[in-house]
């Protein structure tokens, strides 16, 4: 029996009645045809195309690496002023670290120019003082690092460890900003205490 192109079939098995539907739908008929069919090749490889141009442009506005090497760099300098600030305290002299835009100086005393002793890291030593230059060779894993020095520069540190100026007066809360690539980190220097956070 056939209704509006629907066939029914009728089916006794045992006491129960199976019905099968089958409906003959005309757009079965056309697959295959122009509105059913996938990409073609050009089109796969234009996609392809677009899709790696704009990967590329992300990897390029942001990188893993380029956040781990500022991170690094922080931490170093965040370090190397905590540094300063123990060889004051250890030595009961006005210890201090002076910044430029691509590195910085430890002073085991400022007031007599008397620089500290390499601790060791090779970032660190020139000739055995503690001298560090991003663009230096021995500083490659910090290469293209630079610091926007703290208003007060240098941040020194009296016997007491309290952040001081190059006179020996107190000072303010400092900053000390680490760029690279357009991104940077702040660390701080509190006053009174010289607790050092980035």
């Amino acid at each position: 029996m056939k209704v509006s192109g629907i066939r029914y079939q009728v089916s006794d098995v045992g006491f129960f009645r199976i019905f099968f539907t089958v409906h003959s739908s005309p757009s079965l008929s056309k697959w295959g045809q122009r509105g059913d069919r996938g990409f073609t090749l050009i089109e796969t490889i234009i996609v392809m195309v677009i899709a790696v141009i704009l990967a590329a442009v992300v990897a390029v506005r942001w990188s893993p690496f380029d956040t781990i090497k500022l991170n690094s760099a922080t931490r170093k300098v965040a370090a190397d002023i905590r540094y300063a600030h123990k060889v004051a305290i250890s030595t009961q002299t006005r210890a201090a670290i002076f910044f430029t835009a691509n590195g910085y100086d430890v002073y085991q005393n400022y007031a007599s120019v008397i620089l500290a002793p390499s601790p060791g890291d090779p970032c660190s030593d020139n000739g055995g003082n503690f001298q560090v230059d991003f663009n230096a060779g021995r500083c490659s894993n910090y290469s293209s690092v630079t610091i926007t020095s703290p208003v007060t520069n240098p941040i020194a540190f009296n016997a007491l460890g309290t952040p001081v100026d190059s006179g020996g007066t107190s000072i303010t809360s400092q900053t000390v900003t680490v760029i690279y690539k357009g991104t940077n980190n702040a660390i701080t220097v509190e006053q009174g205490t010289g607790r050092v956070s980035y």
